[in-house]
């Protein structure tokens, strides 16, 4: 989970009884990918750690894909409110378990808002199929460059309103749509200045914790569940209270607000799980775990006060770590998405734009 190396939010359960009941609902009925999408290549990096993003390092050089899926008409048009080229948009970012009936779910149900969607598959060109079992096959700073590379990608695009580009995701995806929010990450993955509209992270881990927290200043949301107990919503709020504005604005509040959903476990929207409220997660999340970033740039796991690299992130997280639960919430999913269109149209995203 932090930086892609502990499993904090994958959906499948190493218990037989977990699995097996996701394995039902999957032949149940999945949600299929939308048609009429294109494939766009993204130009990213591969990076162990964030140190190493934050430090200024240039990574692997990285092309990853992702589906662009555009609202119902295409550029002329279509769709509901706020459809019509050029369409905001919003980068999607999947959980430990790849892309998806997740990212399809929530690409049918934006599009049908106006809003394009590009829907950034993280591991496939890194030869991966999920990081269930080993977060640090992908870290979360991958996934925040291919996130940026998205970004610059839509931006050219004349379809899309480079104004009204935002970025969401879903538990790992949520940590990357969460931390992309901070200055010294947006001044290393946009070297061009380029920043987000917005942020929307659905049940992210919050306890990485940067030296210097200034956002950028776009609205971040934050939703979580109250019966999380794989990334618990208590480490969102004091991430929140740590954060600041960005300098520009004096440093003030942070344009940061969280959502916790009453009786919400871990992955509470997920399709496959609408019929299960609890199945165990046996792989370790870091609930308590905290990795404080220090003045020369290196990061501690403040519970041991061991110094943490790409190399020893998963013995570190190990023991502040545990196990947990995930499970459906019908009631919860339709409150977080009314939160999220609330958000989005606050924001502008469900406005036509002005006709020059």
């Amino acid at each position: 989970m932090a930086e892609g190396r502990v499993r904090g939010g994958a959906v499948l359960g190493r218990s037989g009884r977990g699995l097996a009941a996701l394995l039902v609902l999957a032949a149940a009925g999945c949600v299929a990918q939308p048609g009429g999408t294109e494939t766009l290549v993204i130009d990213s990096r591969s990076f162990g750690f964030i140190d190493e993003l934050l430090a200024g390092q240039a990574g692997r050089p990285q092309q990853v894909e992702a589906t662009l899926v555009l609202p119902q008409g295409g550029p002329a048009g279509g769709g509901q409110a706020g459809s019509g080229a050029p369409y905001p948009a919003i980068v999607l970012l999947h959980s430990s378990n790849g892309q998806g009936s997740q990212d399809w779910l929530y690409a049918k149900r934006l599009t049908a808002q106006g809003i394009a969607v590009l829907a950034v598959d993280s591991f496939s060109a890194r030869d991966v199929s999920h990081t269930v079992r080993d977060q640090t096959l992908v870290s979360t700073a991958s996934m925040l460059s291919d996130a940026y590379g998205a970004l610059s990608r839509l931006s050219a695009d004349p379809r899309i309103d480079p104004r009204r580009i935002g970025v969401m995701g879903f538990s790992k995806g949520g940590i990357a749509a969460l931390y992309a929010a901070y200055r010294p990450v947006q001044r290393q993955a946009a070297p061009d200045g380029r920043r987000f509209a917005l942020h929307i992270a659905y049940y992210p881990w919050c306890g990485l914790r940067l030296r210097q927290p200034e956002t950028t200043g776009a609205p971040v949301l934050i939703q979580s569940g109250a019966l999380d107990d794989l990334v618990p919503p208590e480490r969102c709020a004091a991430l929140i209270e740590a954060s600041r504005g960005p300098p520009d604005s004096g440093g003030g509040p942070p344009a940061l607000r969280q959502i916790i959903h009453p009786q919400a476990r871990h992955a509470f929207d997920h399709p496959l799980l609408a019929l299960f409220d609890k199945i165990p997660i046996t792989a370790p999340s870091p609930a308590f775990c905290e990795l404080q970033q220090r003045a020369d740039g290196r990061f501690v796991e403040t519970t041991g006060g061991q110094v943490v690299h790409a190399d020893n992130l998963n013995a570190v997280l190990a023991g502040c770590s545990r196990p947990g639960h995930a499970g459906g919430n019908e009631a919860a999913d339709a409150a977080a998405f009314a939160a999220t269109l609330a958000f989005l149209e606050e924001a502008g995203f469900l406005t036509a734009p002005p006709r020059k």
